[in-house]
């Protein structure tokens, strides 16, 4: 049981490390398209300024643009949050996870350890190496029960 759940556990934590690495792809390219709207509107703003230099009224159609511009930046920023948001919860979901494996990872470990002590207090007939191996055996059942899910 110990070795499925430390299997479990890291498979589980994979899937979430790879979402977060989606979600985090997915929010740089909403940064991305939140600093071309930026900059479209810089360019926006340089050919009023052009127009006013003329001593030329621009046309109304540019300040519609840039504020066009602004609420689509804030559309944008608002997606790119909840993806980075969704990004940390999955990835310390998947941080917990790795946890959980490497606890239950040792109390396989000790298990193995118990199973070999064992079989040497079999071979040997040593009680010592015996009573070893049930303490051993008890610490990785300990281990293996105290990990909560």
């Amino acid at each position: 049981m110990a070795a499925l759940r430390a299997g479990g556990t890291v498979n589980e934590a994979l899937v979430l490390k790879t979402e977060a690495t989606r979600l985090q792809a997915e929010a740089s390219d909403q940064w991305t398209a939140y600093q071309a709207k930026g900059i479209k509107s810089a360019i926006q703003r340089a050919s009023e300024s052009a127009w006013l230099a003329l001593g030329k009224q621009p046309p109304a159609s540019f300040g519609q643009e840039r504020q066009r511009y602004a609420r689509e930046q804030a559309e944008i920023a608002g997606v790119a949050h909840d993806r980075e948001r969704e990004r940390d919860r999955k990835s310390a979901g998947a941080d917990h996870l790795m946890h959980l494996h490497h606890r239950f990872a040792d109390s396989v470990a000790l298990f193995q350890v118990a199973i070999a002590l064992g079989a040497v207090a079999a071979l040997t007939r040593v009680r010592i190496v015996w009573y070893g191996s049930m303490a051993v055996g008890i610490c990785g059942a300990a281990l293996f029960l105290t990990t909560r899910l």
